[in-house]
């Protein structure tokens, strides 16, 4: 972009820089960088498509912005490096080999009938139907592509999402008690300190047991039979009960904060589900030439140019 063409830009007064005088300004000061980098991603992944093994040297990523108060976290990369885009591209199967001890894996299909990890089958049933009910009839019907793997309903999916949400929260709580200052302040950075102190002091274990033993004694008392044996009407004015349009609103008890819990599983099972995502209208990580729904001359309007 030449000089004449940033005076010409729509909106700029004499003796202001406008934001895309700036943003012009960083990509000229960037653009060596960038193509130093680019050049370098290019030399790895040429090497491994071809079989031979990458060298490490003049190969180092860009490292991100470091943090504000740096001293307070640990030293470390935040951003890929060659060694991951490598790792991609050293096998052609859906699922890349990773090393033994990883942190983290792919989810696969399940090769075998469910089983409950943390709920009993009765318990995981009352689970299963409390997410029907949440999520609605017609929810699987409504979402394009709502079947989840292997053909499971996305209750049944978002239902065994919870129980290994719940089966991991133990270790979860004890790693998250275990870090060390720096690795605590690094989670605190990213994620805030009410997210990280969640994590530290609370039981779901505690709150799924109790709260299930609190719906099966009022299922008993008000109906004289257990949950999953009540009509749909009766199950919802159960659950009504103890959600945030319960009549008391001061009231708190095991029922309240299962529901609570659970609710918020629901939500964070199904959105994430391939039914999910597709109701969302998620697209992944895609490239847009122009900003959807303001291409053209709408976008030169809002940006207040001439037209």
């Amino acid at each position: 972009m030449e000089k004449d063409e940033i005076d010409e830009m729509p909106g700029k007064h004499v003796g202001e820089t406008t934001p895309q005088e700036g943003l012009v300004t960083r990509l000229r000061e960037d653009e060596l960088t960038r193509r130093e980098w680019f050049a370098r991603v290019g030399k790895a992944a040429t090497l491994v498509s071809l079989g031979r093994p990458v060298s490490t040297k003049g190969t180092a990523p860009v490292p991100a912005s470091p943090p504000e108060d740096i001293h307070a976290l640990p030293p470390g990369l935040y951003e890929a490096s060659n060694d991951h885009l490598s790792h991609a591209l050293s096998s052609e199967a859906r699922f890349h080999p990773t090393p033994p001890g990883t942190e983290t894996d792919y989810a696969r299909s399940a090769a075998a009938p469910f089983e409950a990890q943390f709920f009993s089958k009765n318990e995981f049933e009352v689970v299963r139907r409390i997410v029907e009910l949440v999520l609605g009839e017609t929810a699987e019907k409504s979402s394009p592509g709502a079947q989840g793997d292997g053909g499971r309903s996305i209750s049944a999916e978002v239902a065994e999402w919870i129980d290994l949400a719940a089966f991991s929260a133990g270790a979860a709580r004890e790693a998250a008690r275990r870090l060390a200052p720096e690795h605590r302040a690094l989670a605190i950075a990213y994620y805030g300190s009410k997210a990280v102190e969640d994590i530290e002091n609370s039981d779901q274990e505690k709150t799924y047991r109790e709260g299930i033993k609190w719906l099966t004694e009022e299922s008993g008392r008000r109906y004289g039979k257990g949950f999953l044996a009540l009509t749909v009407e009766q199950q919802t004015e159960l659950l009504k009960s103890a959600s945030d349009d319960r009549p008391e609103k001061d009231l708190e008890n095991a029922g309240t904060r299962f529901f609570h819990l659970i609710k918020m599983e629901v939500v964070r099972g199904f959105y994430t589900s391939r039914a999910g995502l597709n109701e969302l209208g998620y697209k992944g990580n895609t490239f847009y030439a122009e900003s959807p729904g303001c291409p053209g001359e709408d976008y030169k309007k809002t940006a207040g140019g001439p037209g």
